[in-house]
């Protein structure tokens, strides 16, 4: 069984690529969640044009989330699972 984002992350021997997909799809979990509260903050302070704009961003957002994690999982596919060793 895979671990947490952060336990991959650290994982000692992976390589750029899989780094790189673990960075891009924690900054971009870390953002969608911001985007929620900007809408808010907008709108409370009376621009609806701007709230609509972080919701659309939120939605591309996710979209980005799901490609990363698509990425992500045929990435991982050819790993062995943490705390295993390979070939065992």
């Amino acid at each position: 069984m895979r671990g947490t984002l952060r336990e991959l992350r650290d994982e000692q021997g992976i390589d750029h690529t899989l780094q790189n997909l673990l960075r891009a799809l924690t900054l971009n979990l870390e953002l969608r969640a911001r985007y929620r509260v900007f809408e808010f903050e907008a709108a409370q302070d009376g621009h609806p044009a701007t709230a609509q704009l972080f919701r659309d961003l939120w939605d591309v957002e996710s979209e980005q989330i799901a490609a990363l994690m698509s990425g992500l999982h045929e990435r991982l596919g050819g790993l062995p699972a943490l705390g295993t060793t390979p070939g065992a």
